[in-house]
């Protein structure tokens, strides 16, 4: 099976190894995987993409962020939701 090439939020394209290990600890879309560290170089917090309910919600401080960093593989991270009460996480609609 082909690859479909898939990017994040700020068109960083993600490993194939990465988005199989992404799908496996619950992250809901790609759009929200990150090289760790990524997104302070564009000066916007990370959004929420593990136990989320719905949608994803964008942390509104670093340091609330970094408290629920979840590593996926070496330099790579996705963030978990504060309330953790997401029921469908491991579904990964649309990829």
């Amino acid at each position: 099976m082909e690859y479909d090439e898939i990017v994040n939020e700020f068109g960083t394209t993600i490993p194939e190894h990465v988005v199989k290990k992404a799908k496996e600890v619950g992250c809901k879309k790609p759009d929200y995987v990150y090289k760790d560290g990524e997104w302070k170089k564009y000066n916007k917090f990370p959004a929420s993409n593990i136990n989320i309910k719905s949608k994803s919600a964008r942390f509104k401080n670093a340091r609330i962020a970094e408290q629920h960093k979840v590593k996926i593989v070496d330099g790579w991270v996705a963030f978990k939701s504060p309330s953790g009460s997401g029921g469908d996480s491991k579904k990964n609609k649309g990829w």
